[in-house]
């Protein structure tokens, strides 16, 4: 509705415009007359009679002209209250163009031209130098009707790029007084607080810190015309992504920027600070409601505890680290094999979150020797395991190392946690490893089988945590996206049709923050994901973040799929069962045993634990040896769909 209103005010301020025009048109004409002399207001009859005949004529001819071409140079299309330089070289070009079509037309009809019969017809050329004058004063006269409005509201608000930038905050609620009360009391703010925006009914007309709830999100555009707004800043942590992709798209329509404060998954402290106002990313705008950890549970298991993580130099083991700060650990464990990684997030929790007690480790989780030192010496409480090769083409080429690391690493990590009392062992999953397709796949589900099949075994649980893809994780399809937008692309996706399911990073980390303290052991607890998002939607969408159209300003290009790639990811087998946990947005994994008929079981499920347990470990022997006949007998026999002509991929 509002956005209807907006275009109607639209249009009647272009009919505003052409109608001053007209009357700008014809009123340079004919005073160019009076100043040339041709018309006199003192003697009458003067040389002007020999036009006065055919003047009708002359200013239809004019304005026809000239607004044609005021049109085509864009001047009824403009934002006059922010005109500059090229605005005014654009009036001027369409002034001095129509001048030179009136000059060359006006020759022209001058000239006698037979009509009908003998009659000859031809429209007195008046003289030159008029055509000069009406320049000057059609110049004058549209350059003071569109800069006008500049002036009226630089005189009125200040002048934009001198002044503070004026804006208004979506969202009256705690966020929104702490960022008001920021502004205020900066001396050297670049901000102006105008006043907030909220749907709120009892906040309508209140005042925060002198600055007043002026309406609805719904008046957004009504608002911005009419305080001259420079930006707009939403001020709604707990917001869900689709409230904040309709506003950063009609800040976008009406031309300002649109930023944000960070979503509740950020907010580490509960208070929020200037500096962290950023422009909308594509996760914000398709991250779903926010996660409320059960604090008081989380906080009795991980408080005054030492907490070992793995890939703590990875995207989600690096938020993992600092969402774990909150709930008062003892010590923090942090191994990553990439030395930089580990380093800056050792320093970003020692200097941002003045938390010192952290022992970073620079080591390989398949190093035997490194690894039982470390977990003799600290005895963590719990484990969270998120290193991982991740990279699908890259481990096709590489499906050894994929084996090795995320199920081989991951095994030698549970041994170890057993053997040292770790209360609580959880992973992070994939769902590529539902029905894999690819080594990647194959290697977590080796990983989810070994970590199920001793579950429960002594005192340690070990709880499994699948994903879907994760926004913003290194070398995941954001990333990619955004470089290839900043350099004019083209964005390459491998396929049109291609959909996956997507949360963001810090979803991830509060949901395996979140199954430490639910599962019992061997479970497989999972996000409820939502709709399967397409990669071609996503692309757009991230295309006209950017303030770009797609296909227009950024070309979009189909590579055709990788191997080991899906056109659909699953979460669950077709034996599993989602079932609701306590916890909203978390489901269990579980095995559908209700059916009188268990050959639609696959081979895995008909085996013992024992059994998988020797078909695991020799696996293990067998990567180590290269004995791949065997290797690929012993897959097949826990995979059912393996083929290793299909999946198991070498160097071209």
């Amino acid at each position: 509705m509002m956005q209807r209103i907006s275009k109607i005010k639209s249009v009647f301020k272009v009919i505003r415009l052409f109608i001053f025009d007209v009357f700008i048109v014809f009123s340079s004409f004919i005073f160019s007359f009076f100043l040339r002399g041709i018309i006199s207001l003192y003697i009458p009859g003067t040389v002007f009679e020999r036009y006065s005949d055919y003047i009708g004529i002359y200013i239809l001819i004019i304005l026809i002209i000239k607004l044609s071409l005021f049109a085509v140079f864009g001047m009824y299309r403009r934002v006059w209250k922010y005109a500059s330089i090229k605005d005014m070289t654009a009036i001027v070009e369409a002034v001095a163009l129509s001048t030179i079509l009136m000059g060359v037309i006006f020759y022209a009809l001058s000239q006698p031209v037979k009509w009908f019969g003998n009659t000859t017809f031809s429209l007195p050329y008046f003289p030159r130098s008029i055509l000069i004058i009406d320049f000057l004063i059609t110049l004058l006269l549209v350059i003071i009707s569109r800069f006008s409005e500049r002036l009226f509201n630089e005189l009125r608000f200040g002048k934009k790029g001198l002044r503070k930038k004026r804006v208004i905050i979506c969202g009256a609620g705690d966020a929104g007084e702490m960022i008001v009360r920021e502004m205020i009391r900066t001396r050297n703010s670049e901000y102006l607080p105008v006043g907030f925006l909220d749907d709120d009914p009892a906040k309508l007309k209140h005042q925060i810190h002198g600055v007043k709830v002026i309406g609805p999100i719904s008046k957004m555009e009504e608002i911005v015309q009419k305080f001259s707004i420079d930006e707009i800043i939403i001020a709604i942590p707990s917001a869900p992504g689709k409230v904040r992709k309709e506003i950063a798209f009609r800040a976008k329509e009406l031309g300002i920027p649109c930023k944000t404060l960070p979503s509740l998954y950020e907010v580490i402290d509960g208070r929020v600070y200037l500096y962290q106002v950023r422009d909308i990313d594509i996760e914000d705008i398709l991250g779903r409601e926010p996660i409320h950890i059960q604090t008081p549970e989380v906080i009795a298991e991980i408080k005054n505890k030492v907490i070992f993580i793995t890939g703590a130099g990875g995207s989600i083991g690096s938020e993992i680290c600092r969402q774990v700060i909150r709930f008062g650990p003892e010590k923090m464990i942090l191994v990553d094999n990439t030395e930089n990684n580990l380093f800056l997030i050792e320093q970003e929790l020692a200097n941002e979150y003045g938390f010192s007690s952290i022992v970073p480790i620079v080591a390989d989780i398949r190093d035997k020797q490194v690894m039982k030192a470390v977990f003799s010496k600290y005895k963590p409480f719990i484990v969270f395991h998120a290193a991982a090769y991740k990279h699908v083409s890259l481990m096709q080429l590489n499906p050894e190392a994929a084996i090795q690391n995320n199920f081989i690493g991951t095994k030698l990590l549970a041994q170890l946690s057993i053997e040292n009392n770790v209360s609580r062992f959880v992973m992070l999953s994939t769902d590529k490893a539902v029905n894999p397709t690819s080594i990647m796949g194959v290697s977590k589900f080796l990983a989810e089988k070994y970590l199920q099949t001793i579950a429960k075994e002594k005192n340690t649980r070990f709880i499994i945590v699948r994903f879907g893809n994760v926004l913003g994780s290194r070398g995941s399809v954001v990333p990619l996206f955004k470089e290839q937008i900043r350099a004019g692309g083209p964005v390459r996706i491998t396929h049109p049709d291609m959909k996956r399911y997507f949360m963001t990073i810090p979803e991830a980390a509060q949901l395996v923050i979140q199954a430490c303290i639910m599962g019992s052991g061997g479970e497989i607890y999972v996000l409820d994901m939502g709709e399967q998002i397409s990669i071609v939607e996503l692309a757009k969408n991230m295309i006209k973040l950017y303030g770009m159209e797609p296909g227009k300003d950024i070309e979009i290009i189909y590579t055709g799929p990788k191997f080991g790639e899906k056109f659909n990811e699953e979460l669950f087998y077709s034996y599993e069962e989602p079932v609701k946990t306590n916890f909203n947005y978390i489901y269990e994994a579980k095995i559908n045993h209700n059916s009188d008929n268990n050959d639609y079981l696959p081979p895995i499920l008909k085996l013992s634990k024992e059994e998988i347990l020797n078909i695991l470990f020799s696996i293990e022997k067998e990567i180590q040896i290269y004995d791949y006949n065997n290797l690929f007998k012993d897959l097949k026999r826990l995979v059912s769909n393996f083929d290793e002509k299909e999946i198991w991929y070498r160097w071209p």
